[in-house]
């Protein structure tokens, strides 16, 4: 027998002061909410506290915390969703054929958007043996060798790499792109990120693995690591996509609803904003969730009608025992060009999706993945 408890329904997780606003602004729109969670001699309490209400007036509470939330952003100095033009594009390399064809992606992009190309690669740096040397200058004298060595093959293979990705760009006949390069010794990962803080790109665009990563790895290590700690996009392309151009995208964006999605569908748009994009938002549902999940995709759907009134697209429920097969089928049905989700601290991926399952929809799907980091 269901009880009173059974049927709230957690709409928000806020610290106490912002929880009490929302309650009060529920409460004079004649919804009654429950906050749970309350400590009120420690109200800054880790979990924070959830605004509840009760099942039946989901809907029209959801529709008052989206505008909550954009009032608190307005307060703040900030636009809810600010626009911004893509100005610039990051795309670390390691010359393999994944980099050439992720330049491809990010050439085509940079074409329609008029945005500048950064390629970067990031070459070994010798770790200094912590062991003792009997001969420290005669180990100084070879490293520095070696150092040389690797610094002047690097400079040789980056000066080939941008030569025939020139020659791409002519043989196309594409005009006004900017494409530049850097050579950075060090650890690959950890000088991605620093030079994305520098150059501060729009978009970072990267193989799903890099040369000399294990075959069986569904992700490289090194674009682990970014989709994981970047702040900015990340556009990560499998081995066997292969560039057919990007006119017309078809764009699978699965949500779980969190407040990190709204902001990510509107990044989203600026990024493919100059293509003809038909836009699948989805959700991975279940029978004992399919009422809630409805009505918060009820709820988003409204978001992006009045926010992207000219955008043509679908929010669907994937609803099957083996999610695994509902996601494939609805990448084969909808001929989707690229998935896209917020990425989120508890895994490398996205909460939406159990890891495991994750894993498996990667492994194999040969479509491009559009990460978003979530700003906590």
């Amino acid at each position: 027998m269901s009880t009173m408890e059974d049927k709230l329904v957690t709409i928000a997780v806020h610290n106490y002061a912002r929880a009490q606003v929302l309650k009060g602004r529920l409460n004079s729109e004649g919804i009654e909410c429950d906050l749970k969670n309350i400590n009120l001699i420690h109200s800054a309490i880790s979990e924070g506290v959830k605004v509840r209400v009760h099942e039946d007036n989901l809907e029209q509470a959801l529709r008052i915390v989206e505008k909550v939330n954009e009032e608190y952003k307005k307060e703040e100095g900030e636009e809810a969703y600010p626009p911004k033009k893509v100005q610039r594009i990051l795309v670390p390399i390691d010359f393999s054929k994944y980099s050439k064809n992720a330049c491809y992606y990010a050439i085509g992009l940079a074409e329609k958007l008029n945005a500048e190309i950064k390629l970067m690669h990031v070459y070994y740096n010798p770790v200094v043996n912590s062991m003792p040397m009997t001969d420290t200058y005669y180990y100084q004298v070879n490293l520095d060798e070696i150092i040389r060595d690797i610094e002047l093959r690097a400079k040789e293979q980056m000066d080939k790499f941008y030569k025939e990705i020139q020659e791409h760009v002519e043989a196309k006949n594409i005009k006004n792109i900017k494409i530049d390069y850097a050579l950075v010794r060090g650890i690959t990962h950890e000088e991605i990120l620093e030079k994305s803080k520098q150059y501060d790109p729009d978009v970072i665009i990267t193989g799903y693995r890099g040369k000399g990563e294990k075959p069986g790895d569904l992700i490289g290590g090194v674009t682990q690591k970014i989709m994981n700690k970047a702040e900015v996009p990340v556009l990560a392309i499998p081995e066997k996509a292969e560039y057919q151009g990007i006119s017309n995208i078809n764009i699978m964006y699965i949500t779980d609803f969190d407040d990190s999605d709204y902001t990510a569908i509107h990044k989203l748009m600026n990024i493919v904003s100059p293509f003809n994009v038909r836009l699948y938002c989805v959700h991975i549902s279940s029978e004992d969730t399919n009422k809630l999940d409805s009505i918060k995709m009820n709820t988003f759907r409204e978001h992006i009608k009045s926010k992207f009134p000219k955008q043509t697209f679908e929010c669907d429920l994937i609803e099957q025992d083996d999610e695994l097969e509902g996601i494939q089928n609805f990448i084969a049905e909808k001929n989707i060009d690229i998935i896209s989700l917020v990425t989120h601290k508890q895994n490398i991926i996205s909460k939406l999706l159990n890891p495991s399952i994750a894993k498996k929809l990667l492994f194999h799907s040969n479509v491009p993945l559009l990460v978003f980091h979530a700003n906590d």
